[in-house]
């Protein structure tokens, strides 16, 4: 299973990297063929040749955590790997204040290419 989550955005969960890579796997695998579906659904947050990062509304994750059998700890975990990568392309970007901000209403959703 691969994932559009640089390692950095992994630092600091609160499950095993080995854990959280595959629940990002699975999440990978769950979105692959609705992609369009959710970047008509939801807004554009910044674009990469490798992916695309969306801002998704705050009960997103759990949903999405619900349909994939994850326990809150799991879900959480994949959420704020979801998020740092935002944060990781904000600094970048020199947007970091700004995702900051929209993180306290929405959050970020990271699909790859």
């Amino acid at each position: 299973m691969t994932h559009p989550i640089p390692a950095a955005a992994c630092e600091g969960a609160d499950v095993d990297p080995a854990t959280l890579d595959a629940l990002l796997g699975r999440v990978a695998d769950y979105f692959r063929g609705k992609e369009r579906a959710l970047e008509r659904r939801y807004e554009c947050a910044i674009t990469a040749t490798d992916g695309v990062v969306l801002f998704a509304d705050a009960a997103f994750w759990e949903r999405t955590g619900e349909a994939l059998g994850f326990d809150e700890t799991e879900t959480t975990a994949v959420e704020r790997a979801h998020e740092a990568t935002l944060l990781l392309a904000g600094d970048r970007a020199d947007r970091l204040a700004e995702f900051e901000t929209a993180l306290d209403v929405r959050t970020a959703v990271v699909l790859g290419r």
